[in-house]
């Protein structure tokens, strides 16, 4: 379970949706770009970088698009901050096989911001200021890891977000709450564990984790 294989992707109704952020979406100092079509990820850019703002931007991407448009998601990874992938894409993307090579290649493509996801094995995070290694959080019983990198995601962009700032610590820190939010995800069906965890929960298995790796 620890390398994801893909046997078939159906766009069906991504293949041609067109999103419009409402409200004060656009304005959101803090977006993520999940893994969807480059085009559809172009098209969001263009909505929250209108009018001269320029909040930090981060985008996911996979096997697909790397293989099938590559152009297009050439544009996108230079016109974002940061990209999260796992370690078969970054090597796909780069044509590197060292995978400290990969993520040193792909900030070459535009992101001052990578993220390397290595499953049961942690992240490593790699920027133009440094290059940082995480383990992932010791799990008894993983039951699904579907749904895993976007919650490690998430935790990265919610803790910035709540942050309020991108910072060498505050980057690091974020690698933390997502290496927990995909901890809790792993251990059962879809977002069930998750959705059942508080903030207590979340909190307590990060002051763990923290001990386990100091």
């Amino acid at each position: 379970m620890n390398s994801a294989q893909t046997l078939d992707t159906q766009l069906n109704v991504l293949a041609t949706f067109q999103p419009k952020l409402p409200g004060a979406y656009p304005s959101s100092p803090f977006v993520f770009l999940a893994n969807t079509a480059p085009a559809v990820q172009l098209d969001v850019l263009n909505q929250v970088q209108a009018e001269g703002r320029r909040p930090f931007v981060v985008c996911d991407t996979m096997n697909f698009w790397i293989e099938s448009q590559r152009e297009a998601l050439g544009e996108v990874l230079r016109r974002v901050d940061g990209v999260v992938l796992n370690d078969g894409e970054a090597r796909q993307l780069t044509g590197e096989r060292n995978l400290i090579k990969a993520g040193t290649k792909v900030l070459e493509l535009g992101p001052k911001v990578a993220i390397v996801k290595k499953g049961e094995h942690g992240a490593f995070l790699f920027s133009t200021y440094l290059f940082h290694a995480l383990p992932a959080y010791p799990v008894t019983d993983v039951i699904d890891p579907t749904g895993a990198g976007d919650s490690f995601a998430g935790g990265v962009m919610g803790y910035l977000a709540r942050a309020g700032h991108v910072s060498v610590g505050n980057l690091k820190r974020g690698l933390v709450q997502g290496t927990v939010a995909a901890s809790f995800t792993v251990g059962d069906f879809g977002t069930r564990a998750l959705a059942a965890a508080s903030r207590e929960d979340l909190d307590l298995r990060a002051r763990e984790f923290l001990h386990f790796v100091s």
